[in-house]
């Protein structure tokens, strides 16, 4: 879809006799009607034109960041005080006499969540619109954190069965997913473990997934105020190279960044070091990641060769790890978020573990309890 260009002002037409009429000037635009214009651009009345996305400022904050910040720097992020899976369950718990326990689950319920879309989503235009709605009336002109989570991963090798009908369903709900999103300020972090599952795929697999992804990345990309983040695994599962080929195919130039750690536990500086080296074979491409639940590192298993190189299903003794943040110290960074939720259940792998994404408030308790602050 075309981008609705920045409407021009055109100055009057002089003639000076006798000599030939003078070729159009600009008049000189007033000072109001200049902030005026930068404020509709902000608020998304106008959209800048299409190719000319600002990377140093992809939400277009009205006070841009610092040369050399995070390009998400000066924006304040949506905190859900009524929908939060942990804001509830602060209030359960004290409308049950856990009150304790609620005051440790503050250190989750006031941090920004990232709300995650995915097939369970029913109506995802409309699930987006209440998101924003919601965002509107408890913190208006706060930026929500969305997880775009589509991609099937049932089977290894699998991921084409269903072929082209498959795929156009893929885009229809990636378009139900931009057109409610529309002209709002977002940061999209965009489909969580498809980079890091690719290697089970079958060559035409592999194919179908990357062809949906650069789909994805452009339609998402084409948003005037959002900054859309691809999901390019963790230092412990991929090398560099393989990473850096994959995000190439996925058309991650067309993107904002990628980000790091969201379905692992692995160490903050780790994750740095891996990304700073993957951004370097990007051209400088800034990154994020995701600190939910790394304050203790993995969980590395006795045997690596029959659990992989850490626990992932629900690791025991895991701790909160740094709080999001915009500010990290590092240029190619541009912020510590906790996108994979910290208390959602990686499966029904332990006693009293729920299913796959189910909210386990004690598991968030023991999160925020075993945190360095």
């Amino acid at each position: 879809m075309k981008e609705e260009a920045t409407p021009r002002v055109s100055g009057r037409r002089y003639l000076a006799p006798p000599a030939p009429p003078i070729r159009p000037i600009m008049a000189p635009l007033p000072r109001a009607a200049l902030l005026l214009i930068l404020a509709l651009l902000a608020v998304g009345v106008l959209a800048p034109a299409a190719g000319a996305r600002d990377l140093a400022n992809p939400l277009l904050l009205l006070t841009p960041p610092a040369p050399g910040a995070s390009a998400l720097s000066g924006a304040h992020f949506f905190v859900d005080q009524e929908y939060g899976l942990a804001a509830r369950q602060v209030r359960y718990w004290r409308r049950h006499g856990r009150r304790q326990s609620a005051q440790v689950l503050e250190k989750i319920a006031r941090e920004p969540e990232t709300k995650r879309f995915g097939p369970w989503t029913p109506g995802i235009h409309a699930a987006v619109r209440r998101l924003l709605i919601r965002e509107d009336r408890q913190a208006p002109g706060t930026v929500p954190l969305l997880a775009v989570y589509r991609l099937r991963h049932e089977r290894c090798g699998g991921y084409d069965a269903g072929g082209s009908r498959d795929a156009a369903q893929y885009k229809r709900w990636i378009e139900g997913f931009a057109s409610g999103l529309g002209s709002h300020r977002a940061v999209i972090f965009l489909e969580q473990d498809a980079i890091i599952t690719s290697g089970c795929l079958s060559g035409r697999a592999l194919h179908a997934r990357m062809t949906l992804l650069r789909y994805a990345i452009r339609r998402l990309a084409r948003l005037p105020r959002a900054a859309v983040y691809l999901d390019a695994g963790a230092a412990d599962a991929l090398s560099v190279g393989r990473t850096v080929h994959l995000l190439k195919l996925a058309g991650v130039g067309g993107a904002q960044g990628f980000f790091l750690n969201s379905t692992h536990f692995d160490w903050t500086a780790r994750e740095v070091g891996y990304g700073q080296a993957i951004s370097a074979r990007l051209g400088g491409q800034h990154f994020i990641v995701s600190t939910a639940a790394n304050g203790r590192g993995p969980l590395v298993p006795h045997s690596r060769v029959r659990y992989g190189n850490e626990i992932l299903c629900n690791p025991p003794g895991r701790a909160l790890g740094p709080r999001p943040t915009t500010y990290t110290g590092v240029a190619q960074i541009d912020g510590f978020f906790w996108i994979g939720n910290a208390g959602r259940s990686g499966g029904a792998c332990r006693p009293g573990a729920p299913p796959t994404g189910a909210w386990w408030p004690e598991y968030a308790l023991g999160l925020a309890l075993r945190a360095a602050y």
